[in-house]
């Protein structure tokens, strides 16, 4: 088309500015789709960090009552003056029911929130190390105990009449736990916190919501129900998988049962 033959010079020249609008037009239409493209993926994110404030904002208000419900039932039975062992029970069954229920109509999936297999395997291997090492620590710990007081508590090192039905049931209670305060509550913080403290600062939040569970049973429990929590919410974050956390919290729980520390309600 460019032959002088042909055409004549002023064609020429019309034909390649016409040749460079066509590839100046076609590198703008590449340029708007990739922007279309970024935009479209921008704006999927923000809807995504918008479902998560969303859920986050549900929770803390569901959390917020719940906790303000067990304040309340606890404060009820001191004026009462009647020993109340269940008040914990039953907010934890309450914001469960809440909970499922906002998980429901949230768009998200109960996998994000540790109910998975997936990584299952990994994370029973990475939980067994400390939790062995927990589990020796308190068989060492009653066997002091039984020998230095053991006209209080008695010389045996296991409570045999502790092996019984009331241990396989703190099995789901493990398991509701830990859904609650790792796979809720621990999972909304960490989603709506900036990196890269955002880990750190729910388990911390988490933790400590989970020792002012125990707390009115007895401030010891409370402490201990804090620390264990801290290293099971550091084992959700390893593979955000609630079996390996669930088997840890009932291995440690359930043997503290049966070594006799303390009476059932108030392991958990």
């Amino acid at each position: 088309m460019q032959d002088s033959e042909a055409y004549t010079q002023e064609e020429v020249r019309l034909l390649k500015s016409l040749g460079y609008m066509s590839v100046k037009l076609e590198a703008r239409e590449f340029v708007l789709e990739e922007t279309i493209k970024g935009l479209q993926s921008r704006n999927a994110e923000l809807l995504e960090e918008k479902k998560r404030n969303n859920l986050f904002s549900k929770i803390f208000v569901s959390l917020f009552l719940s906790v303000s419900l067990y304040i309340f039932l606890v404060i009820l039975a001191a004026k009462l003056n009647y020993e109340n062992k269940h008040s914990a029970r039953v907010v934890e069954a309450i914001f469960l029911m809440v909970s499922i229920f906002i998980i429901r109509n949230s768009g998200f999936s109960f996998s994000f929130l540790g109910v998975t297999l997936e990584g299952a395997a990994e994370s029973i291997r990475r939980m067994l190390p400390g939790t062995l090492a927990a589990c020796g620590a308190l068989i060492l710990l009653k066997f002091f105990i039984a020998i230095f007081w053991a006209k209080e508590i008695g010389d045996t090192l296991f409570v045999m009449d502790n092996f019984d039905l009331i241990l396989l049931a703190y099995l789901p209670v493990a398991a509701i736990q830990e859904f609650i305060s790792r796979g809720v509550i621990q999972t909304a913080i960490e989603s709506v916190l900036d990196k890269p403290y955002a880990n750190f600062q729910a388990i911390l939040t988490a933790s400590a919501l989970f020792g002012l569970v125990h707390i009115q049973l007895s401030v010891e429990l409370a402490f201990a129900s804090f620390v264990c929590s801290l290293y099971w919410g550091y084992l959700y974050i390893q593979k955000k998988c609630l079996i390996g956390v669930i088997i840890s919290h009932f291995m440690i729980g359930g043997l503290a049962y049966v070594l006799g520390f303390w009476d059932y309600l108030y392991i958990i």
